[in-house]
């Protein structure tokens, strides 16, 4: 149910995950890049650019992802999002999206009680003032209420953390923890013990399996 106080389950294990300074969950390198496959086929790319402003930092989100059978498209997503944060608070975010030929759009700007969210789904509304987003990379995302960057939905979810796994990050391989989130969004997601964003796992419409991959 939109709008419902989300449910935030095994607290003590989350805080193992820091949640904390926008720019501690920034790579040194100021970039987050992830190969996106379905059923382990390449289908596209996820990028995340950083730029750190004294205490701010502005992310820049670009999704490119095609389904391709028979040698043509059969399915398209392009996604375009930037947000601004300040420490660990969301004040803005602006965001296109073209869903195979569907366009979606999101504006959320961050007042004194909360933050005035419309969008194409969504509509007018204020989010609460801790709320997160979609784009995933701050792992507030564990903790917060969240606004869906294609259409501005405030979505509900239950965090149940599974395990520690070894997993890819650029040319070598790292510890992160993985949580299971289910509700309104059900995906899995790793952050490793320095609250970068590490992975993602999903099920797709058509029942397939997509991955991200950190590269």
């Amino acid at each position: 149910m939109i709008g419902r106080r989300p449910l935030l389950a095994a607290l003590p294990a989350l805080a193992l995950v820091p949640v904390g300074p926008a720019w501690g969950a920034v790579p040194p390198d100021n970039r987050l890049a992830f190969r996106v496959t379905r059923n382990d086929s390449p289908i596209g790319s996820h990028v995340l650019d950083f730029t750190p402003q004294g205490e701010r930092v502005e992310v820049r989100i670009t999704i490119d992802l095609a389904v391709r059978f028979l040698g043509l498209v059969a399915y398209r997503y392009r996604h375009r999002n930037t947000e601004l944060w300040e420490h660990d608070r969301l004040l803005s975010i602006d965001s296109e999206t073209d869903r195979n030929g569907r366009p979606y759009w999101v504006r959320a700007r961050a007042v004194a009680d909360g933050i005035e969210v419309e969008g194409s789904q969504s509509g007018a509304y204020r989010a609460p003032p801790d709320a997160t987003s979609t784009s995933y990379w701050h792992a507030r995302f564990l903790r917060s209420r969240v606004i869906d960057t294609q259409g501005g939905r405030l979505l509900s979810t239950r965090i149940e953390p599974v395990e520690e796994e070894i997993v890819p990050a650029g040319a070598g391989m790292r510890p992160a923890r993985r949580f299971r989130v289910t509700g309104d969004l059900t995906l899995d997601i790793w952050y490793d013990a320095d609250g970068v964003w590490s992975g993602l796992l999903f099920t797709g419409e058509d029942g397939s399996t997509i991955r991200y991959v950190r590269t």
